[in-house]
């Protein structure tokens, strides 16, 4: 999804040729803003409770006036786009989020910067949790007490039934959240609390008929309240290899061995800094990753040994087309050059994760 304003549908064109030529025919009056949102932590930590992968996160960059300029899937976010100078505003959420829901965190971050004429802009987003959290955990006491009681929970953005059984945790925007229990007809409020952003309370509820006052003591279990700015408990994401450089870090530890990278098949190298990126291609020795797979700047690209044998055969896009866009993980040793442009040799083993 794209929404650009006319100003800049011509500006769209200049992101496919190189970054001279992109200098060369810039506009007066323009600068140029580059948007980095790294993977928040190891896959170990990111596949907890569907971590999204950060190539879906939606970016969004408005500018002073209020407008969206340009808004794209990371992984189709151009590696430069050029803008009139100017302030901007820009966002990434993983999804949209208007009204309370159950197990739908928001992830994602904003920042506001400030792009000069003829100047280059970078900003790097982070991933924390947006919205907040509430998780019940019903005693049976509370069950005995009130056997026709139906609970709601009430928060910004509207109400949420909380049915009998339900363990799932309730996810709502920041603010007030209460608990309503409508027993036979007679609505109360239990209990308000307010919820920040990044902050998930799980409560126990149980009920103890006062023998003499009659009257019901709800107990709030305050102790099992977290709070965490990146997704930390969980299982793993079988197989994904924690650790794993993007195409800026590999490009940044030139020398190290056996190490594992990530990045987007673009294409393929066929002479020092020449490149193809669309098919048909004329070799199969090599392939180029690219930190997003709509990437054709070799500044962000690392190429990729395919010595012969079963790697080649899997691997190469000549014989293999329909990898183009997928998102790979090679092992292997980070070279100074390869083709003209940061590479990795002597690769061992390859996943796929998309």
């Amino acid at each position: 999804m794209k929404t650009i304003l006319p100003q800049l549908a011509a500006l769209a064109a200049l992101l496919l040729l190189p970054v001279s030529c992109q200098d060369l025919f810039r506009p007066a009056g323009t600068g140029t803003l580059i948007v980095r949102l790294p993977e928040p932590g190891p896959p170990s930590t990111r596949a907890q409770n569907g971590f999204p992968d950060v190539a879906e996160f939606l970016i969004t960059v408005t500018n002073g006036a209020g407008l969206v300029v340009y808004e794209e899937e990371y992984a189709r976010f151009p590696d430069e786009l050029p803008v009139p100078a100017g302030n901007y505003t820009v966002s990434a959420v993983s999804a949209p989020f208007d009204a309370p829901a159950f197990d739908c965190p928001q992830w994602g971050d904003t920042q506001i910067v400030a792009v000069p004429d003829a100047g280059n802009v970078s900003v790097t987003l982070g991933c924390r949790q947006l919205n907040s959290g509430l998780r019940l955990e019903i005693d049976d006491s509370f069950r005995s007490a009130f056997p026709a009681g139906e609970l709601s929970l009430q928060g910004p953005g509207g109400e949420l039934p909380y049915a009998a059984g339900e363990t799932r945790t309730a996810f709502f925007r920041p603010g007030p959240v209460s608990v309503r229990l409508d027993d036979g007809g007679y609505r109360q409020t239990l209990f308000t609390r307010t919820l920040e952003a990044c902050q998930i309370l799980a409560v126990r509820l149980s009920a103890n008929i006062g023998t003499r006052s009659g009257g019901i003591d709800i107990r709030l279990d305050t102790a099992r309240t977290w709070l965490s700015d990146r997704f930390t408990v969980g299982g793993q994401d079988a197989g994904e290899p924690d650790g794993a450089y993007d195409i800026t870090q590999a490009r940044q530890h030139i020398g190290e061995t056996g190490v594992w990278v990530q990045g987007y098949v673009v294409g393929v190298a066929t002479n020092t800094r020449k490149f193809s990126f669309t098919p048909p291609f004329g070799k199969n020795t090599n392939l180029v990753l690219g930190t997003r797979v709509s990437t054709t700047d070799p500044d962000y690209c690392l190429s990729v040994e395919l010595k012969s044998g079963a790697l080649r055969d899997a691997l190469n896009l000549q014989d293999h087309p329909e990898l183009l866009g997928r998102k790979l993980y090679i092992r292997g040793d980070l070279v100074s050059a390869y083709y003209g442009i940061p590479g990795l040799k002597a690769p061992s083993e390859y996943r796929f994760f998309d």
